[in-house]
C-alpha cells in the first residue's frame, strides 16, 4: 500500500508525540519535527510504501531526541494491562469460542491490534475489558478464518505488531501450533514505536509456544526485504501462509508478490480502511491468495 495524502499529517504528529515523550526541550521537539518533515518532503513524491517511509522518518527522530526506545514505558504498561486481564479474556474466549476456538483466537488477537499509539483519530481504550467484550461480540467485517486455518496446517510465519497485542497473539499462536508443521514468529529486531521485540515475546511466553522466534533485522515498521536476516527471508519465502498482524505489515505486503498472506488487523485509519474496503474501526481477517 502506497503513502496517501493523509499519511504525512499522521506521521508528523507521531514524530512530535515521541519527541515530547522524552524531552521538555522545545528546541529538540522543533528539530525532531523539522527533520521528520525533511524525510517526508524527500520521500513523499516517490509515492512509496508508507511504512517504509515512516521507518526512515522515525529512525531520524530517534537520532535527534537521543533515545532508542521512547515508547518503552508505553509498551511495558500495555503488556502489563493485558496480562493482568488475561484470566478474564480467557474466560470470554472459552465461553464464546467453544465451538470455534480458532476463529475466537483470531478475533482476540485482532482486538489486541488496538494497542497502537499515535495514529491520528485513534485512541487506545482506557477501559480495555469493556472494549474487548464489545469488540469480541461485534466480530469480523471480513472473515476468511476457515481458509486461513486450513493453510495453517503447513509452515506458518507469524509477523507480530504491537506490545500488549502480542499477549493476545499467544492465544492464536497456541491454536496454530496444534495443527501446523512449524510456527515461526517474527518480531522487530530493534525498538520502534510500540512494536513488540524479542523481550516482549519472551515476557508473554512466545518462546514456549513457537518453534522459533526470529526478527525483521533492523527493526523496520513492517517488512523491508533488504533488511531481513537470511533465515527470516528463507522462512517467509518457504511459508505456506504468512500471518501478518497490523496495518504496517498490511502496508508492506498488500501489494507484494507473496501469496497466502492472512492480514489480521483493525482498520484504524481511513487510508487503510479504504484500501481494504471497510470502515474505520472494522476488524478483518482477510486472506490474500
Amino acid at each position: 500500500m502506497k503513502i496517501t495524502p493523509v499519511c504525512p499529517a499522521c506521521l508528523i504528529n507521531r514524530a512530535r508525540i515521541e519527541a515530547e515523550m522524552v524531552t521538555e526541550d522545545k528546541e529538540v521537539v522543533y528539530k525532531a519535527v523539522e527533520e521528520a518533515l525533511k524525510v517526508l518532503s524527500r520521500r513523499f513524491p516517490e509515492r512509496g510504501i508508507n511504512a517504509i517511509i515512516a521507518t526512515e522518518m522515525h529512525r531520524k527522530v530517534y537520532e535527534i531526541i537521543g533515545c532508542d526506545d521512547p515508547y518503552a514505558e508505553v509498551k511495558r504498561s500495555a503488556n502489563e494491562l493485558v496480562m493482568k486481564h488475561l484470566p478474564e479474556i480467557k474466560a470470554i474466549f472459552e465461553k464464546e469460542g467453544r465451538f470455534n476456538r480458532f476463529k475466537a483466537s483470531v478475533i482476540a488477537s485482532i482486538i489486541g491490534n488496538t494497542f497502537d499509539y499515535g495514529v491520528m483519530g485513534h485512541e487506545v481504550s482506557r477501559d480495555f475489558m469493556s472494549y474487548f467484550s464489545e469488540s469480541f461480540m461485534k466480530g469480523l467485517k471480513i472473515d476468511d478464518t476457515d481458509k486461513i486455518r486450513e493453510l495453517c496446517r503447513g509452515k506458518v510465519v507469524y509477523l507480530t505488531d504491537n506490545a500488549g497485542e502480542i499477549v493476545l497473539d499467544t492465544l492464536l499462536m497456541k491454536e496454530i501450533k496444534k495443527i501446523c508443521e512449524r510456527l515461526t514468529v517474527v518480531v522487530r529486531g530493534r525498538p520502534i514505536l510500540s512494536d513488540a521485540t524479542i523481550e516482549d515475546a519472551k515476557l508473554c511466553g512466545v518462546d514456549r509456544i513457537a518453534d522459533e522466534i526470529l526478527t525483521n533485522g533492523k527493526g523496520a515498521i513492517g517488512i523491508i526485504p533488504e533488511e531481513l536476516p537470511d533465515i527470516t527471508m528463507e522462512r517467509i519465502e518457504s511459508a505456506d501462509i504468512i500471518v501478518a498482524k497490523g496495518m504496517a505489515n498490511y502496508e508492506c505486503l498488500s501489494d507484494s508478490d507473496y501469496s497466502n498472506v492472512a492480514f489480521l488487523l483493525t482498520a484504524k485509519c481511513k487510508p487503510v480502511a479504504e484500501d481494504i474496503g471497510v470502515d474505520v474501526g472494522d476488524m478483518v481477517a482477510m486472506l490474500k491468495g
